[in-house]
């Protein structure tokens, strides 16, 4: 057994749940040197966050970038934009000391900073194109 993750609950400094799991694994690991992190535990961002980014964020910035740039973007495009723009971690160049942007893939965000990176899209599309992104949910109407 490499790894092992086991998920509990911390109530007045005891764990709550699966607590036999987690002795039992670490019998798994008798004699052995062994790693132990405790953290907490977050929720992934969720299909639906991720539906609507591919469905309607990236959609209308693309539109966003034909009709003020006249310039067609694919979808991926238009993402690695968007990671290189909102969705990063800097790094610093030894050598030169220059602070490198490193974008991150999406697939790791929580819900909160999915939503984090959505909000600074819009922001984004507000402040440069004029354009609204809607919140998921939100009523759109359409202007002829």
């Amino acid at each position: 057994m490499k790894k092992v993750e086991i998920i509990s609950d911390v109530v007045e400094g005891n764990l709550k749940r699966n607590r036999s799991l987690i002795i039992q694994a670490l019998e798994t690991f008798e004699g052995k040197t062994i790693r132990l992190t405790i953290e907490k535990a977050t929720k992934k961002r969720s299909n639906m966050q991720n539906a609507f980014y591919w469905g309607c964020i990236i959609p209308v910035l693309k539109q966003a970038f034909l009709n003020e740039w006249g310039e067609i973007w694919s979808s991926e495009r238009t993402h690695e934009f968007c990671k290189m723009q909102f969705n990063f971690d800097e790094k610093i160049n030894e050598n030169t000391g220059e602070i490198l942007k490193i974008p991150k893939s999406t697939t790791e965000n929580t819900t909160t900073s999915q939503e984090e990176f959505h909000e600074k899209i819009r922001q984004f599309a507000k402040e440069y194109f004029n354009v609204d992104i809607p919140l998921p949910n939100e009523d759109l109407k359409l202007e002829l």
